[in-house]
């Protein structure tokens, strides 16, 4: 019986030495589950537009700033403007002049999300195609809740085409950028419509 126990007790010992000696062996650190996405922060130069080219006079500019979130160090967009209508459809927004790597990336992109705080107002996110030339971009919209933060994902098959252009599939491969802008729906009067809001961690997954 004791040779029996010592046996069981020297296969014990010996099957914990090989699941340690597995857990160093690939760091300890648990693999993704199969086919799950891979979140990558996009990557590049970020910038605003407005409706100038249009002959609008709508403003916006953009302040970056590191700012402790969570408890850890984040570069948080800090966006801010005022949309007018001498411009029939006012506008303004920001987005990512992205680098070589986030353009790939965006090209078998199966969703995206970022972190808003935001005014209370309604934006929109814009994935752009250079197949597209009437503007009429896919786009998702959104609502932020006034003073809190709130993170939106959104997944590629959310994406739709407004009805006001011309009907185009979505081809990812022609992507050229994304880009937020403010939306139509809350224009109150025609020269005071301010927005602000801070966004980030603006992230692909694919």
């Amino acid at each position: 019986m004791k040779n029996s126990r010592k046996a069981l007790f020297s296969l014990l010992c010996a099957a914990f030495c090989v699941v340690i000696f597995a857990c160093a062996s690939g760091g300890g650190a648990a693999k993704p589950a199969a086919g799950e996405p891979v979140p990558t922060l996009a990557t590049g130069e970020w910038m605003v537009f407005n409706d100038e080219a249009d002959k609008g006079n709508s403003t916006v500019k953009m302040v970056d700033a590191e700012e402790v979130i969570n408890g850890k160090k984040t570069m948080v967009h800090h966006v801010t403007g005022n949309v007018t209508t001498k411009f029939q459809y006012g506008f303004a927004g920001w987005g990512l002049n992205h680098d070589d790597k986030t353009l790939e990336l965006y090209k078998t992109a199966k969703s995206f999300s970022f972190w808003i705080l935001g005014d209370g107002q309604r934006y929109t996110i814009k994935f752009k195609t250079k197949d597209i030339k009437d503007y009429c971009y896919y786009e998702f919209s959104f609502d932020t809740d006034k003073g809190e933060p709130k993170l939106i994902e959104v997944p590629v098959k959310f994406f739709m085409q407004p009805s006001w252009g011309q009907a185009t599939r979505l081809y990812q491969q022609n992507v050229t950028g994304v880009e937020w802008q403010t939306h139509e729906s809350w224009r109150k009067t025609p020269n005071n419509n301010p927005f602000d809001i801070k966004m980030w961690d603006f992230t692909i997954y694919n």
